[in-house]
């Protein structure tokens, strides 16, 4: 499974997006499950709404309806883990989405990520020691 990240689903919905071509490119490129969290689903519903419009939103949630990818489920003992990344990453800082990309990283055992935030991710760590591979090559 792939890890995908807000600014991912961003660039493949829009064309005029700097970031749509390696989108594309690494999207068709690797053939593997797609997952994400609900923050990130969050975000990314608002951000296309506000910026392609109200079709763009159901499209995504459509996709997620047809099971072209899934949505992983944080458990409320993830909130502690939250926090603590949070706080670690203060400097940055690291926003919801993110830190539950990093806790879905520790469940799955790996850090195999689609994200534009090349600054973020590569500065993340899972398990506190683990750097991301991102596989959308920028």
């Amino acid at each position: 499974m792939i890890i995908v990240d807000t600014g991912f689903w961003l660039a493949l919905a829009d064309a005029k997006d700097r970031y749509h071509e390696a989108a594309k490119q690494a999207f068709q490129a690797h053939d593997e499950p797609l997952i994400t969290t609900w923050p990130v689903m969050t975000e990314t519903c608002y951000l296309l709404l506000a910026r392609k419009g109200v079709q763009a939103q159901i499209t995504f949630i459509n996709n997620y309806y047809h099971q072209l990818f899934s949505v992983f489920d944080l458990s409320p003992d993830s909130s502690l883990r939250i926090g603590e990344l949070m706080q670690q990453y203060a400097s940055l800082p690291m926003d919801l989405a993110d830190a539950s990309l990093v806790i879905l990283a520790e469940n799955l055992g790996h850090g195999r990520i689609f994200s534009v935030d090349q600054r973020d991710f590569n500065t993340y760590r899972w398990k506190n020691t683990q750097p991301f591979q991102n596989l959308l090559l920028l």
